[in-house]
């Protein structure tokens, strides 16, 4: 099995998991911030395996692709469902708010991933649905907005917040285009930048490490 990681873009994947796995594991430590830049990191590491997958198509040995396809899936539910899922009972504390928020989430990635692998894209490149890829940015957007939100409102709008997202994830009059070409190191340069702000703030004597 482990020869399929011997793929560039399979072995970028699997690099991808190293940093999703660091990120859960801080983040159910109570470093929250650490634990979203880490994933992050899978975030546009999920990018840039598929790009690789694009540019080397003609030259990959016969079943790499398809394998890359169903290990590239489960790293999205990790980093677009999973991740999301356990930051929202972290910082809900298991309330109800968060119960019902990370339900959606949980079932509109399930189906919004398995459709997507059935379906794909459309004609013009663009996705159905808001992709679950851009839930861990938007744990970042709120972690990062803490301070301006008053104390003991946000828990809620998170919660609010992603089961809006997870009702987006599966409205497939809602297209939204691919992150493709030029605009992936874009995008990597984003999330690094984004990264890097949040270990500062998830530093201890910063007073933000846990929520």
């Amino acid at each position: 099995m482990l020869i399929y990681l011997r793929d560039y873009a399979n072995a970028i994947t699997a690099a991808g998991y190293v940093f999703a796995i660091l990120g859960l594991f801080l983040a159910l430590n109570g470093r929250i911030e650490l634990g979203t830049a880490s994933m992050l990191w899978m975030w546009f590491l999920d990018h840039w395996d598929g790009h690789v997958a694009r540019k080397m198509d003609n030259r990959r040995r016969p079943g790499m692709a398809d394998f890359g396809k169903t290990f590239d899936g489960f790293g999205d539910f990790f980093h677009g469902v999973l991740f999301p899922s356990t930051v929202i009972v972290l910082i809900g504390n298991g309330s109800l708010l968060s119960f019902i928020a990370v339900l959606s989430l949980v079932m509109a990635g399930a189906l919004r991933l398995s459709y997507f692998a059935n379906v794909g894209l459309t004609s013009n490149a663009r996705f159905q649905g808001i992709p679950v890829s851009y839930d861990t940015p938007l744990v970042a957007i709120f972690l990062l907005g803490k301070p301006a939100v008053p104390d003991g409102m946000f828990a809620t709008l998170l919660c609010v917040a992603f089961i809006v997202l997870a009702a987006l994830h599966v409205a497939t009059p809602v297209q939204v285009p691919a992150i493709r070409g030029k605009a992936v190191p874009v995008a990597s340069v984003v999330a690094a930048c984004v990264s890097v702000a949040l270990a500062i703030l998830g530093q201890p004597n910063t007073g933000f490490g846990k929520c």
